[in-house]
């Protein structure tokens, strides 16, 4: 009796499925702008990621018709090409505007018309062009005419902004701080307040988010029409002095959390040689004082010198 055999068709297996994945680029660097009494001002890290890593700026500023009008744009992007060729674009729409008649409101959509005009061309026809895959993103300020207003966009749309704003990776953590700051000072900012927790706040996500470097660069828009990019803050109290605070009060609450519930008295010794910490800290800064005296006895020098 024979063997039944079964027959067994070789199939040939089918070859892997490759999927293209659109990773979607991540939200590069940091970027904060504030409204405070007298203006506006932004603060950015200097980190360009690229094949080579490099620190360029981040803040374009732009005056026109001899001084009529000023527009300050901070970027956050992960490729500066494209940013900086936008803000070209606008720059060139701003131009165009007959300044006499001219208000804020005309100036954001000249900006907002060649933001448009720029994604068509550029952006939404890219062949990487997906959800998320080319980041830019801009904090813009206009002064015209003795006034001050900023501005968010998302994509060819502008938003006002009315207190503060943060853009970028280390948004997060910027914001963090910013609240901290504003819930202890819930009066309005000034320009010292801006100034030191924006520095504070960009040089935070600089040291704790991977994706900002460099250092933290300041422009200051007054309403005068006036720019600047410091502020005596930046000396005194200045990061270092907030670090060193902010050191010596985590070691007083770990000495604090071992204190025996019957030693009430050495809750006392304990700050009190905070306090004395706190003082060091506060002596060791009398080089700023020197240098803000300095200051100011060279200008008082060269005002007499022009009033003779």
């Amino acid at each position: 009796m024979g063997t039944l055999g079964t027959a067994v068709q070789y199939r040939k297996p089918f070859p892997p499925v490759r999927w293209r994945v659109e990773r979607p680029k991540k939200n590069m660097t940091i970027a904060a702008g504030f409204h405070f009494n007298g203006g506006l001002l932004f603060c950015v890290d200097t980190k360009v990621s690229t094949d080579i890593k490099t620190n360029e700026s981040k803040l374009i500023y732009y005056t026109y018709a001899d001084g009529e009008c000023a527009t300050a744009f901070a970027m956050s992007s992960d490729d500066l090409n494209f940013p900086r060729s936008a803000c070209e674009s606008c720059r060139d729409a701003v131009s165009k505007i007959d300044f006499s008649s001219a208000s804020i409101e005309s100036v954001r959509k000249a900006i907002q018309s060649a933001l448009t005009k720029f994604y068509k061309e550029h952006i939404f026809p890219h062949p990487d062009r997906s959800a998320n895959t080319i980041y830019l993103k801009f904090l813009i300020g206009i002064w015209l005419k003795g006034e001050t207003r900023m501005f968010i966009s998302h994509e060819t749309v502008l938003n006002q902004v009315d207190d503060y704003e943060c853009i970028g990776s280390g948004a997060y953590l910027a914001k963090y701080w910013i609240r901290q700051y504003q819930r202890a000072n819930p009066s309005p900012l000034t320009v010292e307040d801006a100034s030191l927790l924006a520095s504070f706040a960009v040089k935070s996500a600089i040291d704790y988010d991977e994706y900002c470097g460099g250092e933290a660069e300041l422009l200051i828009v007054k309403n005068s029409g006036e720019v600047d990019t410091s502020c005596e803050t930046l000396l005194y109290p200045g990061i270092s002095f907030i670090e060193s605070l902010q050191q010596e009060a985590w070691k007083l609450l770990h000495d604090l959390a071992h204190v025996k519930s019957d030693r009430e008295s050495e809750t006392a010794y304990m700050l009190e040689r905070y306090f004395d910490k706190v003082r060091e800290i506060q002596d060791s800064y009398k080089w700023a004082f020197e240098i803000f005296n300095a200051k100011k006895n060279k200008s008082d020098t060269l005002g007499n010198t022009n009033n003779d």
